[in-house]
């Protein structure tokens, strides 16, 4: 028992370890490229899209082949030149597709709104939607094919040529996972028009109305949508990634599986870029099972959300409220109390202090990991609410809200540093509703120093809370550890405890077997006694 109580304290030990063990790597300055199993790849942050993060590329600028990946193009060009609500007339050409390929379900004749079209080119990867499109912006596809090429050179795409405006194969028709990327963020964040294109990509489903028939579509993208079960895939993986806010599948034989995937936290807009994934080892083979498939099918988006998450916590970085004021984020601001008596010692100027602890601890999205903590620069946008005497000492004032890089951080309360009287001559004071509404609502939040609680704007996006709170600076990953440290400590002090009641048993049955040892021999000395 002794020794299995000692085994269990050493593998307890060894248990409490690991979460540290993982803390000190798990911002690593290092991302292995070669657990990334397509061979065409790169992670870029959507303000910088030419650069790869920390290095992260692999083969970025060999030519590839894009397959329906194209239509991000034909997507972002047919958005500014077009009219979402123009009635499209669907050509015999646009419909002109054999089995293998990805259709919205058009047939010619058809008329549907450009709106409908594109959603039905972006989400089920309509090859058939794509043709309709380009013919109703520029007459035809060799046009459109022409618009898209000086597109992608106004833009920066300088290893790029597009032949086709849905992506299927030509060998005229290629491109670079970075030129994609450098699409993807142009799309996104500095095209005219990309607010509708982030609302088409990002959409789960949608169905086309405008036309002769209703046509349900469904991303194919699996980051955005599970793949529904079915008698031959009874248990599809899921992929599901909740930052994730689009972008586009592709898949050919020649070009492999394609995806480019977006996703977006605390104001950080990522892009991976990958290409060429394959069924593994063997050819395609029409004789695999859907659940062999599988696997391989979702390697691409399994490995973009590994590259989001490696790149999100790297950038995670955990800064004292005390180590930001230093930098300069200011936590008084001044208000004139306008009615303030005439003898007030500083002529109704009055002091509010935001209503955060020096030891509080604010999670910040660093999009450069160079960042020094000095370079933090926090913003702050004082509200005050409350600008008429009398005033009381630590009465709400107001509220503040703290930003970096435009993102809301944290609100916290404005407290009177002061007591402000009220002057002789009468001033009609609003009236103060106990539930401000509208553009004068504070939003109560909790003291740190009283409760060691404060609220965010975005709980997924920023935290607040005191050292004294603890699990300070862990990731948003390691959210378990003061847990599982919790559950390691009680079963140690357990085991302690059980130990040391055994070692007290130990002695007492020694003790007793001593003392029957000495009854024994007295019993044998007095035999032999009777004996002589």
């Amino acid at each position: 028992m002794k020794r299995t109580l000692s085994l269990l304290f050493a593998a307890l030990l060894i248990v409490a370890l690991i979460p540290f063990a993982r803390i000190e790597t798990a911002h690593a300055d290092s991302f292995d490229l070669n657990s990334i199993y397509e061979p065409y790849f790169i992670l870029v942050n959507a303000d910088t899209p030419a650069v790869s993060y920390r290095g992260i590329e692999k083969e970025a600028d060999k030519r590839v082949f894009p397959a329906s990946t194209t239509k991000i193009l034909t997507c972002i060009i047919a958005l500014e030149k077009g009219n979402l609500d123009d009635m499209v007339s669907v050509s015999a050409k646009a419909v002109d597709f054999g089995r293998g390929n990805s259709l919205m379900g058009l047939e010619e004749g058809d008329q549907y709104s450009l709106r409908d079209l594109l959603y039905g080119m972006m989400l089920p990867s309509g090859n058939d939607a794509a043709i309709a499109i380009a013919e109703h912006i520029a007459g035809s596809t060799d046009a459109y094919a022409e618009l898209m090429n000086q597109k992608a050179s106004e833009i920066g795409m300088t290893n790029s040529h597009f032949v086709t405006v849905h992506g299927k194969q030509n060998e005229n028709h290629y491109t670079t996972v970075r030129d994609m990327a450098i699409l993807t963020a142009y799309a996104l964040n500095q095209s005219p028009k990309s607010s509708e294109f982030r609302e088409i990509v990002g959409a789960k489903t949608y169905t086309a109305e405008s036309g002769p028939r209703a046509l349900p579509l469904v991303n194919s993208n699996r980051m955005l949508v599970d793949t529904p079960s079915s008698e031959d895939l009874p248990n599809p993986i899921s992929c599901l990634y909740p930052d994730a806010i689009g972008v586009k599948t592709g898949d050919t034989n020649a070009a492999g599986k394609c995806l480019i995937a977006a996703a977006e936290r605390s104001g950080v807009t990522l892009i991976a870029v990958l290409f060429g994934g394959t069924l593994g080892d063997s050819e395609y083979n029409d004789g695999w099972k859907p659940a062999q498939k599988d696997k391989y099918n979702v390697k691409r988006f399994n490995d973009a959300a590994a590259l989001f998450d490696y790149a999100y916590n790297d950038m995670n970085r955990s800064v004292s409220v005390s180590e930001l004021v230093e930098n300069g984020m200011p936590v008084s601001f001044d208000v004139t109390i306008s009615n303030a008596a005439a003898d007030d010692s500083q002529g109704g100027l009055l002091k509010a202090k935001a209503d955060l602890s020096l030891d509080s601890v604010l999670s910040v999205m660093v999009p450069d990991p160079s960042t020094k903590t000095a370079d933090i620069k926090i913003e702050s946008n004082p509200m005050f609410t409350n600008v008429y005497a009398p005033i009381g000492e630590g009465t709400v004032v107001g509220s503040v809200t703290y930003t970096y890089n435009g993102k809301p951080l944290v609100t916290a309360n404005l407290l009177a540093e002061r007591s402000v009287k009220e002057g002789t001559a009468q001033t009609q004071i609003l009236p103060v509703d106990p539930e401000p509404t509208g553009n004068n609502a504070i939003p109560q939040q909790s003291s740190l120093i009283g409760d060691a609680n404060v609220s965010t704007l975005n709980p997924d996006e920023a935290t607040v809370v005191p050292d004294s709170a603890g699990g300070c600076g862990i990731p948003s990953d390691m959210r378990w550890l003061p847990i599982v440290l919790a559950v390691v400590f009680v079963l140690l002090v357990v085991i302690i405890i059980l130990y040391i009641l055994y070692l007290r048993a130990e002695a007492k049955r020694r003790r007793a077997a001593a003392r029957r040892r000495a009854k024994q021999r007295a019993r044998e000395q007095r035999n032999n006694y009777d004996q002589e």
